[in-house]
């Protein structure tokens, strides 16, 4: 394994100390007792200029003060929050710092490896800061040294040099990313982020909202005041809808409503604190149409709440609303319509179907006109051409494959759902294989023609996932699959590292592995078989390979699940080589914003990757089209495990 071996040494020292070069206004002075932080103006589109992106958190701002050793948290209003954080203000304290002003974000992860502003809330209000994570990008004062004037760049540079002897899982650099004007919101949407925040080069740190940072959301999101409520539809209890405002010069203006995001238990409560609070008449400056009102249940405006959506319309309505959270603590007299910094028109598009159904390689399409992704503004019959279209080069990897289908029916930003088995919907065209294969559930289903790919798309289905076995051997599967699913904060490149290096143990086992964008946050490495061992074994191997790279790379890649044991790390996931388990076939769409596609690349073609989302659904068929060489030329080329591979892996294979 000297190879493997040396590839992480190489890693490890990859990074080199940085060393911010001060200005000459950076001088030592008196640690202020107070620090007000810097803030970022929302912009609709990214600016021009040169910047640096950093993820956008969600969680509690907080703002370190340390002098003379003694560490004091603050939340952005300068309430002390340090007997609330004694575990961070010890982990900072460890650091060995002089006096210092830190800036950065209270997180809390959740299963996927987001930031869950609610279950921080949650956490915080009982004093369960455990498993919080304090983000950090900035330093306006290090060391005694007042940095505010020092461009943002130095500073962080400085910032992250002095974090590097940090062992706290409590403690965490904010890494940034470069992306151009034209490239970012498909960065973020790679990184599949919710927001990002840019930083102007060159700029200072100032104590108030300044251009210089730009808070660029991929959905919109703020406060609404509740002014009603719906009667519920079909099976929900509670309520329908909330209806929604903002505050104007006039009085409170209608801004639509949501009825997405809630939990049953949420529904049950918020229907009792509105059912408390009703009012005869509207409290809303100019009445409702009469199909705005029918059903609506008015009540006082004295409840907040935080939606997330995908625009306002021209009529000042918000579109593919979400609930996210009631703000207890905000004034509903405060609430307005938030508006964006506009910085570039974006273009429509001009697609537009309007017949009632069109035919696609003989499957009708119904509602082809509905919108499938609003950021793309894709329609349903173009998902469906794309399918039709890329069959030539999607269907060898289906073939025989017992297929998973991701349906979102209303569109990526609605309910999705994984259809396993052919038990919800009849979907004309694909085939059903023997119940035999799976016992005790319905049949499985099989993709095998064009016909059958478009009424899956007729159907809504967005994302196609194939088992890593064929319905005709279920029982030895032919490959088995290594995820690398990132932290969503990582660079590109800590992906771009990871891969080689699976690529070079996979080389010292001498095995032939074949690369594909996942076309959501990371890569797939994918390893042909022969068909002569069962599903645990399979599955045992690709594990050994996981605990493999977390032992040679310990700070860049983990074996373990979970979004506590992926901070600032890659899990390397074996988890889909189970019987049952899938993944997403090359060519497949992502059920993303932009719509990205899952696309196979050769090993050459890695050093040039941007990142996981490359390309779309408008994209990957110019790409299929355009080849000259097949990306995964040999995958055909049948392995086999050997008893040599799992002694050099330092694992053994499963007995029975």
């Amino acid at each position: 394994m000297a190879k493997a071996e040396h590839e992480s040494a190489r890693v490890s020292n990859a990074v080199q100390d940085e060393k911010p070069n001060h200005s000459r206004k950076s001088q030592k002075n008196r640690l202020p007792e107070r620090l007000l932080p810097q803030l970022a103006t929302p912009v609709e589109q990214p600016p021009s200029g040169e910047w640096r992106y950093e993820v956008k958190f969600d969680g509690y701002r907080l703002l370190a003060r340390i002098e003379q050793g003694d560490v004091r948290l603050f939340s952005s209003e300068h309430q002390d929050w340090t007997e609330r954080l004694p575990l961070h203000a010890d982990a900072l304290a460890e650091l060995g710092l002089g006096d210092s002003w830190l800036d950065g974000d209270l997180i809390l992860l959740d299963d996927a490896g987001q930031s869950d502003p609610v279950a921080l809330r949650d956490e915080f209000e009982i004093g369960r800061t455990v498993d919080m994570v304090y983000v950090l990008f900035d330093a306006p004062f290090l060391n005694g040294v007042d940095l505010r004037q020092t461009p943002v760049e130095e500073r962080r540079a400085a910032l992250k040099k002095v974090l590097r002897n940090n062992a706290s899982k409590r403690l965490r650099y904010s890494e940034a990313f470069c992306a151009s004007e034209d490239e970012i919101l498909e960065s973020a949407s790679a990184l599949a982020l919710d927001g990002v925040v840019g930083k102007r080069l060159g700029s200072p740190y100032v104590s108030q909202r300044s251009s210089d940072w730009v808070d660029l959301k991929c959905r919109l999101r703020q406060a609404f005041v509740i002014v009603g409520f719906t009667r519920p539809a079909s099976r929900r209890n509670g309520f329908g809808a909330l209806l929604l405002a903002v505050n104007a010069p006039s009085g409170l203006e209608y801004a639509g409503r949501v009825s997405a995001g809630f939990t049953q238990a949420q529904i049950k409560a918020l229907h009792a604190q509105l059912s408390a609070q009703l009012r005869v008449n509207s409290p809303l400056v100019k009445p409702l149409s009469g199909a705005q009102e029918r059903d609506v249940q008015w009540v006082e405006p004295a409840q907040v709440c935080e939606v997330e959506f995908t625009e306002w319309s021209s009529s000042g309505l918000v579109r593919q609303a979400s609930f996210i959270e009631l703000l207890a603590d905000m004034p509903a007299a405060k609430v307005v319509h938030e508006h964006p910094v506009p910085t570039r028109t974006l273009k429509s598009s001009a697609r537009r179907i309007r017949k009632k159904t069109v035919g696609i390689a003989g499957v009708t399409i119904t509602h082809p006109e509905r919108v499938i992704d609003s950021v793309s503004g894709v329609q349903k019959v173009e998902l469906a051409q794309y399918y039709a279209d890329i069959a030539p080069w999607i269907l060898p990897y289906l073939h025989q494959r017992p297929v998973a289908l991701l349906r979102a029916p209303d569109g990526i930003g609605e309910e999705q759902f994984f259809q396993k088995h052919a038990d919800r919907l009849d979907i004309p065209h694909i085939k059903q294989l023997s119940p035999q294969l799976d016992p005790g559930h319905a049949a499985l289903m099989e993709i095998d023609s064009v016909q059958s790919l478009v009424s899956a798309a007729q159907m809504g289905s967005v994302e196609l996932h194939t088992w890593t076995a064929t319905h005709e051997r279920i029982e030895t599967p032919d490959l088995f699959v290594l995820d690398l699913d990132p932290d969503p904060s990582l660079p590109w490149s800590a992906m771009l590292e990871a891969t080689r290096m699976t690529l070079s143990l996979l080389d010292e086992l001498g095995l032939q592995g074949f690369l594909k964008t996942s076309g959501g946050k990371g890569m797939h490495v994918i390893v042909p078989l022969a068909r002569s061992e069962h599903w645990d074994t399979t599955k045992a191997f690709a594990k050994a390979i996981s605990q493999f790279l977390a032992r040679q790379m310990p700070q860049q890649i983990t074996a373990t699940m979970g979004p506590k044991n992926r901070v600032g790390k890659i899990f390397v996931d074996y988890l889909r080589n189970a019987r049952g388990a899938s993944t997403v076939t090359a060519y497949s769409v992502r059920a993303r914003p932009g719509l990205p596609v899952s696309v196979p690349i050769a090993r050459a073609e890695l050093d040039g990757l941007r990142n996981a989302q490359q390309w779309d659904i408008n994209t990957a068929l110019e790409r299929a089209r355009g080849l000259k060489a097949d990306p995964w030329e040999g995958y055909s080329h049948r392995q086999r495990i050997t008893t040599r591979m799992w002694e050099q892996l330092g694992a053994q294979a499963p007995k029975g």
